[in-house]
Formats: structure tokens, sequence, C-alpha cells
């Protein structure tokens, strides 16, 4: 595996439009730190932390040109047409893509945003259950980490919550899209 890079993951729903949405983003170890600073320079006053839907329009489009200035790789997984009762199945479906195309470029490490006791649970089995049909290299390390602690998950919300940005992205962003029907 390459110990060079790991992936900061987040989500995001829009279940009005039948949309679901799992981002990655791959921050070389070497630049994690510096990453962090920038990240944190975006802040502003007494902010603790990056969220995209509470971001106005115009931050956004600072935010979205900060985060291109970065030059990460991002890769976002879309589930389209799911249904409102459908949500964990867009997840799992969305969740097994993103972690196939993170082992075919041979991350070693992912960091999900927790989503609280019984979602990691559900997100750990799932990964168990890939490694189990050896979709999953067994070493890929996977852990949970909470936003206010970790800034470069706030790469990963920013872009599964963008939508009509992905032009300042640039060539480091690949969206896949999937039917959850």
């Amino acid at each position: 595996m390459n110990s060079g890079s790991c992936a900061y993951l987040d989500e995001s729903m829009r279940p009005e439009a039948g949309i679901y949405v799992l981002a990655a983003v791959l921050v070389p170890s070497s630049s994690a730190g510096a990453h962090r600073a920038a990240l944190r320079g975006l802040l502003i006053g007494r902010q603790p932390r990056l969220r995209w839907r509470d971001e106005g329009p115009k931050r956004r489009l600072e935010i979205a040109y900060a985060l291109a200035e970065l030059s990460l790789d991002m890769i976002a997984v879309v589930g389209a047409e799911m249904p409102m009762s459908k949500q964990k199945r867009a997840r799992r479906k969305c969740m097994e893509r993103l972690y196939w195309r993170l082992a075919r470029r041979r991350v070693h490490r992912v960091i999900m945003e927790s989503r609280g006791a019984a979602g990691n649970r559900e997100d750990l089995d799932m990964v168990n259950a890939m490694r189990a049909q050896r979709l999953l290299p067994a070493e890929l390390h996977v852990t949970w980490g909470d936003p206010r602690q970790e800034p470069l998950l706030w790469l990963a919300d920013i872009v599964a919550g963008r939508d009509d940005l992905l032009e300042i992205m640039g060539d480091g962003l690949v969206v896949e899209r999937l039917s959850c029907a």
C-alpha cells in the first residue's frame, strides 16, 4: 500500500433531489500540516470549523478557490435517483464504489467523518464485508474523526457539499455518478 497519502471522507445528502454524495480528498502525508494551516487560515473570527452548508455564496466561492490552490486529488461518488426510504442503500453503494477507487489508488489510510457510535459501526460492518469479499485490501486502515479536531475532514465536506463549483476544482476532481434506485 502507498503510505504517502490519507483519504478524508464526508457525505452530503439532498433528499429532495434524490442525491447522496460521498466524497474523498487524498492528502499526501508530507503536506498534511501545511493543508491544516491553510484551512485554519480560512476561518473567520471564532468560527470553530469550515462547514459548507453554513457558508454563503460569496464565501463558498472563496473557499472553493482556496481548495483548488491546494492541488489535491478528490473523488466524489454521487448516488442519484435515491428514494427517501433508501438512504442507507445509497450510502452503501457509494461507499463500495469510493473504497474501490481508493484501493486502486493504493491509499493506505482512510479517515471518515464520525457519524456517532451506531453510524460508525454500520460503516465498519460495510468495510469488513468488503474485505471479506476481497474488494478491499486487509491493510487499508479505516478510522473515524471529529471535524472539530481534524481540519482535513473539512476538505471532504467542501467537495461533498458543493454542487455548482466543479470547474473551479480543476482536473484533480473525479466525479462518478451511480443510480441508487
